[in-house]
């Protein structure tokens, strides 16, 4: 585990596969999708439980670690459009009646 920023994490990559299955299939299940109804390794079909898996492993090995070590620089501007005469203020107008309706 390490510390950021005051909260603690697990580094994924050092969880095995079968714990990292199990937290896969809780997450799915919360959000009520049943991967009992696929088959578990079968090369025919166009989705298994097995690719499933191996997939979300390896999206959460690669793609957490990576989104949790991003660090956004206070100090950088992001560009902002200035809503005003111009801008995308002059081409929409919630009041103006659409092509095909009546003025």
């Amino acid at each position: 585990m390490s510390e950021r920023r005051g909260v603690t994490r697990h580094p994924v990559a050092d969880i095995d596969d079968e714990a990292l299955d199990g937290w896969i299939r809780a997450r799915l299940q919360l959000l009520g999708v049943d991967l009992s109804v696929l088959p578990v390794d079968d090369a025919s079909a166009p989705v298994d439980q097995r690719r499933i898996f191996e997939s979300a492993r390896r999206f959460l090995r690669g793609t957490l670690p990576a989104l949790a070590d991003f660090d956004l620089d206070e100090q950088q501007v992001v560009p902002l459009t200035v809503p005003g005469s111009g801008g995308w203020a002059a081409f929409y107008d919630p009041y103006a009646p659409r092509s095909g309706e009546d003025a």
